[in-house]
């Protein structure tokens, strides 16, 4: 999956998110805080697909999710999340991790904005910031990481 696959999989994924919370949102008040624990195996179709192998991926590690209410502008919701992932294949094994914080917040033109910050996965590491509305990707990310697919599949395929 390209760099700009993983940005509009991840974009789709948080519209939903944005447009339920951002009319009117702001970061008046306290937020809700809801922690979820991850702790599963299951299979991966994205790596099964690109390395040629069945590949299980075992994912342990949390999220936690701020959400702000009130009027205005501001930060709608704050995702952060630490999660380490093993890839199984054969008796091959791939260690990564997803680590970072997704941020939705209404700009003062009423432009709701995501931004993705961390380390995505076969993706970037850095910042990525997306206009919800459009989809536009108005920051790009510095860091490629599509090069560690690869060696992921030369580590579950050995």
């Amino acid at each position: 999956m390209t760099r700009r696959g993983i940005i509009a999989w991840l974009a789709c994924v948080l519209v939903v998110v944005a447009g339920v919370l951002a009319p009117g949102a702001s970061a008046a008040g306290a937020p809700t805080i809801e922690r979820f624990d991850i702790d599963e195996t299951t299979p991966d179709e994205f790596l099964t697909e690109t390395c040629g192998v069945d590949v299980m991926t075992h994912a342990q590690g949390h999220v936690i999710v701020r959400t702000f209410s009130g009027e205005g502008t501001g930060l709608v919701e704050l995702r952060t999340l630490n999660i380490a992932l093993t890839a199984m294949a054969d008796g091959n094994t791939y260690r990564f991790r997803d680590v970072g914080a997704d941020q939705v917040r209404v700009e003062p033109d009423g432009t709701a904005v995501l931004l993705i910050i961390g380390q995505v996965p076969f993706g970037f590491t850095g910042v990525v910031k997306i206009d919800l509305e459009t989809g536009e990707v108005i920051l790009e990310p510095q860091h490629s990481l599509e090069g560690n697919l690869e060696k992921a599949c030369a580590a579950l395929t050995a």
